[in-house]
């Protein structure tokens, strides 16, 4: 395990470094990051097991390195667009974000699908958050989207709370921190999920939730988000490519990602063959309630 410390260069050194030592690569956290090293795996030939980073198009520039085990970013919304099935749709993006970006255009196509109304407001910097905020009243929509960075999400999310709302999905609503930023400000905030330990989720390799929550929590002191389950079932998923493969080679860890179809604690594992997007597992949807998450039937 290295710390890439959030910068690319330092992450694109690391693993040229780690790739003269390890047969198993595992992604860093982040689009970003993952995005800046899938062609160094590329190049070398080996599998990138990419647990951190969601932004479709790492999985669309033609490398075969990268196997996906998160639901890409273009589908964060899908789970929404069922909760409020009928009405206008509001999707708000920051501007110069690939994932803010992917998140968008998924959630458009989406909504054009069920054949609703849909608009896109773009904004730049926070600080023009009360002021999409001061115009939303004037033609609320029944569902509000916004997928911005953390901090414009959780400052949004400030603002809104102090008065009618339509019915709102954060990407940042979906972790802890967001209760964490907010408190009791949080109550009534949606947000996707990767994972959540309450789901009914009866995985057929490695270990249930419960068990993996116990575990985590008496070693770490603290219970697991969903980053720590993403990173356990990439850790999972290779394993079981590896006795499949019955070796190390890389091409034949390939090949056994493509044709698995399995279900850990993370939820289901499928990929496209081709691209090594992850296609099976599906986001979940969360309700802040008196400082907690709880999942949304959909």
């Amino acid at each position: 395990m290295r710390d890439d410390r959030s910068a690319a260069r330092t992450a694109r050194e690391q693993v040229e470094d780690l790739l003269r030592r390890v047969d198993l690569l595992a992604g860093p956290y982040s689009s970003g990051l993952t995005r800046a090293v899938a062609p160094i795996a590329e190049a070398h030939g080996v599998v990138l097991w990419n647990h951190g980073g969601a932004a479709d198009d790492i999985h669309a520039q033609r490398l075969r390195a990268p196997v996906g085990i998160l639901t890409p970013a273009s589908r964060y919304f899908e789970p929404a667009l069922r909760w409020i099935p009928d009405g206008p749709v509001l999707v708000l993006c920051r501007r110069a974000s690939g994932f803010s970006a992917a998140v968008t255009a998924g959630a458009e196509a989406a909504a054009r699908r069920q054949g609703r109304p849909v608009r896109i407001a773009t904004y730049s910097a926070a600080d023009a958050l009360r002021r999409f905020v001061a115009r939303l009243a004037a033609e609320p929509p029944a569902l509000l989207l916004a997928a911005g960075r953390f901090e414009d999400d959780v400052a949004l999310a400030g603002i809104l709370s102090h008065g009618a709302r339509p019915p709102t999905v954060l990407v940042a609503a979906g972790v802890r921190q967001f209760g964490e930023a907010l408190g009791v400000a949080a109550n009534g905030f949606v947000g996707p999920s990767q994972w959540q330990a309450g789901a009914d989720v009866v995985p057929d390799l490695g270990s249930s939730a419960a068990h993996f929550v116990r575990r985590f929590t008496a070693c770490f002191g603290v219970a697991p988000d969903y980053p720590a389950a993403q990173a356990y079932a990439a850790g999972v998923v290779m394993s079981r490519c590896v006795e499949l493969a019955g070796t190390l080679d890389q091409e034949r860890l390939r090949a056994a990602a493509a044709t698995l179809d399995c279900t850990t604690l993370f939820g289901r594992f499928r990929i496209d063959p081709v691209t090594g997007l992850q296609t099976g597992h599906e986001m979940l949807l969360v309700e802040w309630v008196e400082g907690r998450r709880r999942v949304v039937p959909v």
